[in-house]
C-alpha cells in the first residue's frame, strides 16, 4: 500500500472516530477536565499584518471546544493517468489465436460455423487464419472508430486543425500496414 492510500485511510479514521464521539453522549466534566489536562495549551496563531490569521494554523487541530470544527492539513493527490493500451498486449500468441477462434466461432451461429470449418489445404485458407484475419480486421475498425470520434471531438474546439487530422486520418487514402 502506498503511502498516499495509508495516510487517506488513516484521516478517515480518525474522521469517523471524531464523529462516533461526537455523535455519542456529552462527557462528563470530570472526564473532560482530565483530557484536557493531558493536552497542551491551544496558543492561537499570530494575526498576519493584514489582520487574517497567518497560514501556520493550516494543518493544527482546532481546541477542544464544543466546536467539530477540525483543520486538516491540505493534501495533494495526483494520480497518474492510465495508459489505454491494448489488453491483448499481454496476451501469448496462443490465448491470442484462441480468442481470435472463440469471437470467430461466436459470430457464427452453428450451421454457418460447419461450412466454415472446413477447408482445402494449399488452396483456402484454414479456420484459424480466418479467425486471425477477422480478429485483426475488427481490431483496425475499433481503432479507426476511436480515432474517428476524436477527430469529431476536436472539430468542436478547432475545425481547422480537425480537417487537417481527418484528412491525415483518411484510411480510405493511405495504405495499410
Amino acid at each position: 500500500m502506498s503511502p498516499r492510500i495509508a495516510r487517506v485511510i488513516r484521516v478517515s479514521c480518525i474522521l469517523a472516530a471524531f464523529v462516533a464521539i461526537s455523535s455519542a453522549e456529552p462527557l462528563s466534566e470530570k472526564i473532560h477536565a482530565k483530557i484536557l489536562e493531558t493536552l497542551p495549551k491551544f496558543a492561537p496563531p499570530q494575526p498576519g499584518p493584514t489582520g487574517q490569521p497567518s497560514t501556520s494554523a493550516v494543518g493544527t487541530p482546532a481546541p477542544l471546544s464544543g466546536d467539530p470544527l477540525v483543520v486538516l492539513p491540505v493534501y495533494h493527490i495526483r494520480e497518474k493517468k492510465e495508459t489505454n493500451q491494448d489488453p491483448d498486449l499481454w496476451l501469448t500468441r496462443r490465448a491470442l489465436d484462441r480468442k481470435a477462434m472463440s469471437d470467430y466461432r461466436d459470430a457464427m451461429n452453428g450451421l454457418t460455423w460447419v461450412l466454415n470449418c472446413w477447408y482445402i489445404p494449399f488452396i483456402t485458407s484454414s479456420p484459424q487464419a480466418r479467425a486471425n484475419a477477422a480478429y485483426a480486421e475488427k481490431k483496425l475498425q475499433s481503432e479507426q472508430k476511436r480515432l474517428t470520434s476524436i477527430t469529431t471531438l476536436l472539430a468542436t474546439m478547432d475545425p481547422a486543425e480537425a480537417k487537417k487530422l481527418a484528412h491525415d486520418l483518411d484510411f480510405s487514402t493511405h495504405p495499410g500496414p
